[in-house]
């Protein structure tokens, strides 16, 4: 995937505000407006001592590997990438509070396997967990509660706008 990441900054789109989209074939990849200001928000320190996760359910391996790509390259302010304000409050070095794709360990399922290896590698309780989820074709939202009691939910169809 790292060759996957420097194709995906060669074809960026730059924007006055950084690095907004990334072209993955015909489409671009792009973070919703409401999300990209809770993402400055984290970054700039107004919500600690929280942290952030990802439990995405990317349909293919390509597709977990553009995904990973992505959080390379997508900029939550100029010359700060998705990743770094999601790995900010974490180990130098840990991943295990970024899950994507359906691969083995994870599957569709997110509540029985992104969750539970988000809990397992990060100490965090259900309760202490939020899920903000845009998917139009499953309410992963409704499994996820279900399966993992104590973690709120919030389904966002149109994004976090």
């Amino acid at each position: 995937s790292a060759g996957t990441g420097r194709d995906a900054a060669a074809t960026r789109r730059l924007a006055g505000e950084g690095v907004a989209g990334v072209k993955s074939g015909f489409e671009t990849i792009r973070v919703f407006p409401g999300a990209l200001r809770a993402l400055q928000e984290f970054h700039d320190g107004a919500h600690d001592p929280c942290r952030l996760a990802v439990a995405s359910s990317a349909d293919t391996p390509f597709a977990a590997a553009i995904a990973q790509a992505a959080l390379d390259v997508l900029e939550v302010v100029p010359g700060v990438t998705l990743r770094s304000v999601l790995n900010r409050g974490w180990p130098e070095g840990f991943d295990g509070h970024v899950r994507i794709g359906r691969t083995p360990p994870l599957s569709s399922n997110k509540a029985k396997t992104h969750f539970p290896l988000i809990k397992e590698a990060t100490g965090i309780p259900y309760d202490g967990m939020l899920f903000f989820d845009d998917s139009n074709w499953s309410d992963h939202c409704t499994i996820v509660a279900a399966g993992c009691p104590g973690v709120v939910t919030q389904r966002t169809p149109r994004g976090m706008q």
